[in-house]
């Protein structure tokens, strides 16, 4: 995930629904260079809950659903623009996917661009897995609505896996993120990607959740009213270097 001041950032500019404060990420902050067992004896005088130090500091693992969000064919439709003028069209992109994230308790794994990488688990949501396939299908059909018809509708891959907390130790500033053979697979995943879709694999549980059917769907959390449908694909086979399995399919909005 980006370094923790500039998870910070974010949070000043567009608060969160998740379980980790700012105090605790500030806190963190202050005390990254020291020993664990001291992190923890900090946060416990402040009266802070130290769980996400386990996972940060003594590199825990979680099962987290991932979800990595990105522009269809962000190089061609930015290809003219000036330096100035991408910055604004981001800026304007980040502006609608980021509180869609932060509003089902979604935190930032990585930013590169127009690619977002969302996380919904441990330490940051403590809820069960069906239950963040649910917030994170949510997250993923918003973004598609919220950017359907304009020049900055996207693509998502959805996954889920057992990742391990990971912390840089050759820097001198609170930086961690993520690793895991799940993270792999999740980009690979994004490369067959499609448009104005949430692209997953055959294998996923996310298939059998009664929210992948085509069905209807409406906006959540929104005050305008926008309903769109979504159809589910049959099995296509793709060969992605490094994955073990050989079908993806896509819940693709076609209203």
């Amino acid at each position: 995930m980006p370094n923790i001041e500039y998870l910070l950032a974010l949070r000043e500019k567009y608060g969160t629904k998740n379980n980790v404060s700012k105090s605790q990420l500030k806190l963190l902050t202050e005390n990254h260079n020291r020993p664990l067992d001291s992190i923890q004896r900090t946060f416990s005088y402040s009266g802070l809950n130290s769980r996400m130090v386990n996972y940060f500091e003594n590199q825990q693992s979680a099962r987290l659903v991932m979800l990595f969000i990105d522009i269809t064919g962000f190089s061609t439709k930015c290809k003219e623009f000036t330096n100035s003028e991408l910055a604004k069209y981001l800026n304007a992109y980040y502006d609608l996917i980021i509180p869609a994230i932060y509003a089902l308790g979604g935190e930032i794994e990585k930013i590169m661009g127009d690619g977002i990488i969302a996380i919904f688990g441990e330490p940051f949501l403590q809820d069960n897995i069906d239950t963040l396939f649910e917030k994170a299908d949510q997250c993923a059909k918003n973004v598609v609505m919220l950017t359907k018809g304009t020049n900055k509708q996207v693509k998502v891959a959805i996954h889920e896996g057992n990742i391990m907390y990971y912390k840089n130790k050759s820097i001198n500033y609170p930086e961690y993120t993520i690793i895991g053979r799940p993270l792999t697979e999740l980009y690979r995943l994004e490369s067959v990607a499609k448009d104005k879709s949430i692209s997953f694999y055959r294998v996923s549980q996310y298939d059998n959740k009664s929210y992948t059917q085509s069905n209807a769907y409406c906006l959540s959390g929104y005050s305008r009213t926008q309903c769109e449908y979504f159809t589910k694909s049959g099995d296509i086979e793709v060969s992605l270097p490094g994955v073990d399995w050989h079908y993806i399919k896509h819940l693709t909005c076609t209203t």
